[in-house]
């Protein structure tokens, strides 16, 4: 098994330099796991946006109907291992009360057991490989090799300028969101503090950036903390 996996990285590796976008890498990943983990007849790769996995590659609709139940119910073997950065393996006919609407969906496809496998870069999982099985549970040897690719989908996504794009998209959007919440918080404490009515308190939070030189986030930022201290 060892051999074949060498050959089959090696191979990946090939495949993997010459493709131009993300979507292509993750679907030779998909594609390789269906062929070097024992047991594996399906697989799909969800990547993390805005802190959610969704499914960005797969090798046959069944996995991705597999995908989209747990989405739907938001529990299941991806979520859970994309949540706690653990591997999960599962056999769905005898380990079903887990999460029954996956394992109901699981016996009408035909699928017996499934393996999620999270990528993780530095400290944070940016994607899950999640492998299906119709012949029976997946054993050691395949969680060593999902482990392995796991690995190269955590390095072809941390690489992809598509993706870093996508994550700068959403951090500027989560500051500016944590930013509205500083200032609505500091114009609730003029509120209580100055006894004014809101229109006033925001009045009196643009006169004190104008007369400061300063961003009215920064005049909010300020307020808080002095009540933070004179608390």
């Amino acid at each position: 098994m060892l051999d074949d996996l060498v050959s089959t990285l090696q191979r990946l590796a090939d495949v993997l330099q010459t493709q131009r976008t993300l979507g292509a890498a993750l679907a030779s990943i998909a594609e390789a796991a269906t062929t070097s983990v024992p047991g594996c007849d399906a697989a799909t790769i969800a990547i993390s946006i805005a802190g959610r996995p969704a499914t960005a590659a797969m090798t046959g609709t069944v996995a991705l109907e597999l995908d989209l139940v747990q989405y739907d119910v938001d529990d299941g073997p991806c979520l859970t291992s994309f949540r706690t950065a653990d591997a999960l393996r599962l056999d769905l006919y005898e380990q079903g009360d887990a999460f029954p609407h996956v394992s109901i969906a699981a016996r009408r496809l035909g699928v017996r057991a499934v393996l999620s496998m999270p990528a993780i870069w530095g400290s944070e999982t940016i994607a899950t490989l999640n492998l299906y099985s119709r012949g029976g549970p997946f054993d050691e040897s395949a969680e060593t090799v999902a482990a392995v690719l796991a690995t190269q989908v955590a390095i072809a996504v941390s690489r992809s300028p598509e993706f870093a794009a996508a994550r700068a998209v959403v951090e500027q959007a989560q500051r500016e969101t944590d930013d509205q919440s500083q200032i609505a918080m500091a114009t609730g404490l003029l509120i209580s503090s100055q006894d004014c009515t809101r229109e006033q308190a925001e009045g009196l939070l643009r006169q004190a950036a104008a007369d400061d030189a300063q961003t009215i986030l920064q005049i909010a930022q300020r307020i808080i903390e002095q009540h933070d201290t004179t608390r």
